[in-house]
């Protein structure tokens, strides 16, 4: 059964820029190459102002994972991600994650709403859900694949803000 999950991520950051950051390719180009890994892979597609496509691929070293997710895992760990974010209207953007695990019955589902905060900065709400089909043990690993993509939307977050601060 699909876990579903919803967090909010805040920036200190208006807006407007912070649209422009996640909408802007050499961000991700930069994000992508501070890799630890050194093998992730990055596909970008703008198809119009304010709007982008990615796709995203990187190797997760698996001995911080639970031995529920190592037995039945046939090698590294290949977190694979899709990203798109609409034009801003109206002060709001709508985005779309998607994802998986190279080797994994794993897909992740979610939509994100990028808006103006009640007391400034911006706020990322992310809604959606995980699933993992694997007999037995699926429903435990649905929780840790819950954590790792509130923790990449976090991640995010973070290097919007040092990307921000260092414009």
């Amino acid at each position: 059964m699909p876990k579903k999950f919803s967090f909010t991520s805040a920036l200190d950051h208006d807006v407007e820029r912070v649209h422009a950051t996640l909408t802007n390719e050499e961000f991700w180009k930069n994000r992508i190459a501070a890799s630890p890994t050194g093998d992730a892979e990055l596909e970008v597609r703008v198809s119009g102002p304010g709007t982008i496509s990615l796709t995203m691929a990187d190797s997760m070293g698996t001995s911080g994972l639970p031995s529920v997710v190592r037995g039945v895992l046939p090698g590294p760990l290949v977190i694979e991600r899709a990203d798109e974010w609409g034009p801003l209207d109206g002060g709001i953007a709508h985005g779309v994650l998607t994802g998986g695990a190279r080797g994994l019955p794993i897909t992740v589902s979610a939509r994100s709403e990028l808006r103006a905060g009640d007391t400034g900065g911006t706020v990322v709400e992310v809604h959606g859900e995980a699933t993992v089909k694997v007999p037995l043990v699926g429903g435990k690993i649905e929780g840790l694949i819950v954590q790792l993509v509130e923790s990449m939307v976090r991640n995010d977050s973070r290097e919007i803000d040092t990307w921000l601060a260092d414009s």
